[in-house]
């Protein structure tokens, strides 16, 4: 089979391109995108949200377990926490997740700052394909989620495709 004649280069990312790692400041990201103060931190949103996805099929799968895990140290917003702090922030989560039962989703989504709803939405994505399925219980949950999110479909229908891309490799 032969290559397509492609370029050597696209020069698409050069752009996005930083000098250095920029320290990452979560005090001064809710400070200026909160959607509103619900009561939640930023980082226990967030954790909120990717267990609910996690359990969207009404069970937490091992495989989704670690794929939490592999993104809370690759995240930011998770990474930058003390081990003590993250381990509050998840007591912080179950706790309020158990008490607010009909509400807690919807208030984690509320905290989120607006340009951090399509990434957590396509971790969500990838949480729940990590089993490799799209089940119907967990696509609901996602078609319930995006709005909370403000998503639009077209762009929770773009990064559903890319992921089950991603899932089949």
């Amino acid at each position: 089979m032969a290559l397509r004649n492609m370029p050597d280069t696209i020069n698409v990312f050069q752009n996005f391109a930083v000098e250095k790692k920029s320290p990452f400041d979560v005090d001064r990201l809710a400070e200026r995108f909160r959607h509103r103060n619900t009561g939640w931190t930023i980082p226990e949103a967030f954790m909120g949200i990717l267990f609910a996805a996690a359990m969207a099929d009404g069970s937490f799968t091992e495989e989704e377990g670690k794929t939490i895990e592999m993104l809370a140290r690759r995240s930011r917003a998770l990474s930058s926490l003390s081990p003590a702090d993250l381990a509050n922030a998840n007591a912080n989560v179950n706790k309020r997740f158990k008490e607010r039962r009909d509400t807690a989703l919807q208030e984690c989504c509320e905290t989120l700052p607006v340009d951090m709803c399509l990434p957590v939405f396509a971790h969500c994505v990838d949480i729940i394909l990590s089993d490799g399925e799209l089940l119907q219980g967990e696509a609901e949950f996602l078609d319930r989620l995006a709005p909370k999110l403000d998503i639009e479909a077209d762009n929770a229908r773009r990064v559903m495709e890319v992921l089950l891309l991603k899932a089949q490799y």
